[in-house]
């Protein structure tokens, strides 16, 4: 896959608050632990504009939708991104959307929209809230679309694979003056 360098990033929202569930956060569902979120959360109101962080490439787009009982991930979307200096691929990881502009090849720039959030509760959001689950992954990447939260016994990924992407972007942009 041919890859243009993101020389910069931005955040996704035009302002960026993690007023949801943050990174690393252990969650619980009528006493059972189902995992570590593995992103930021965003409540944000439905509608609002979603953009790529850097310039990359869509690997992942599509919609996961939820149910009363299974509140899913609504339109998702996953952009590989390349480090200008050092070469290595990361990605960024947007869900909750309720409509996505892209598809799986497109190129993006920097600042680009991808998407607005989803109403809440719905199928387009996945049965939360109306929020942005953003997530910076750095691991191996195979065509599939990456679990939200991480559990002993999960064999798709692994903790050490994401970042915090707040800190995350603030230092690449530190990097990149």
């Amino acid at each position: 896959m041919t890859l243009p360098p993101a020389p910069k990033l931005v955040f996704p929202l035009d302002s960026y608050l993690v007023n949801g569930a943050p990174f690393g956060k252990r969650a619980a569902h009528d006493g059972v632990f189902w995992g570590v979120h593995l992103g930021e959360d965003c409540v944000v109101p439905a509608g609002t504009d979603v953009r790529a962080i850097g310039r990359g490439k869509v690997v992942y787009a599509a919609l996961h939708p939820g149910t009363a009982d299974k509140g899913n991930w609504g339109h998702i979307v996953i952009i590989a991104h390349r480090r200008p200096r050092t070469k290595e691929i990361f990605h960024s990881l947007y869900a909750h959307l309720g409509t996505s502009f892209k598809r799986i090849g497109e190129t993006v720039e920097c600042g680009e929209p991808l998407g607005f959030i989803g109403e809440a509760f719905t199928l387009e959001n996945g049965f939360w809230e109306a929020h942005l689950h953003f997530a910076v992954y750095v691991g191996p990447w195979s065509d599939e679309v990456l679990p939200g939260y991480w559990k002993e016994g999960e064999v798709r990924t692994r903790p050490e694979w994401w970042r915090v992407p707040s800190e995350f972007i603030t230092e690449y942009q530190r990097k990149s003056k």
